[in-house]
């Protein structure tokens, strides 16, 4: 999924409140922001969203000390975690510092043990 396509959430709904005891007062030019929750599922494989790059790839911490990209398969996904099909295993080391100097395919790494994991 490119950035271009995730900008783009934003719909109009109609919704139906259930009657309440004492009326809600709703005035125009109200928002909610809301999740509509599609699937469910436990026990997968999952990066952060924001470590996708185009074309459905990540760098993974290789075991030879150097970065390597890695093309995934995607699943289920919202703004903060993507399902993550084939392409990588559990414990893999994905890189979520995309935005620093050199990082790329074939670079020297040190991990960041105090990352959340």
């Amino acid at each position: 999924m490119s950035a271009v396509e995730k900008q783009a959430r934003t719909v109009d709904i109609e919704a139906t409140l259930d009657p309440q005891p004492t009326p809600v007062r709703l005035l125009v030019g109200y928002s909610a922001d809301v999740e509509v929750i599609l699937a469910v599922r436990d026990q997968v494989v999952r990066v952060p969203t924001s470590a996708l790059q185009e074309g459905g790839r990540v760098l993974v911490a290789g075991a030879d000390g150097r970065l390597e990209e890695r093309k995934v398969k995607t699943g289920l996904a919202n703004w903060e975690y993507t399902e993550v099909l084939e392409g990588l295993a559990a414990g893999d080391r994905v890189v979520t510092s995309l935005e620093r100097e050199g990082v790329k395919a074939g670079t020297a790494y040190v991990a960041d043990d105090k990352a959340p994991k």
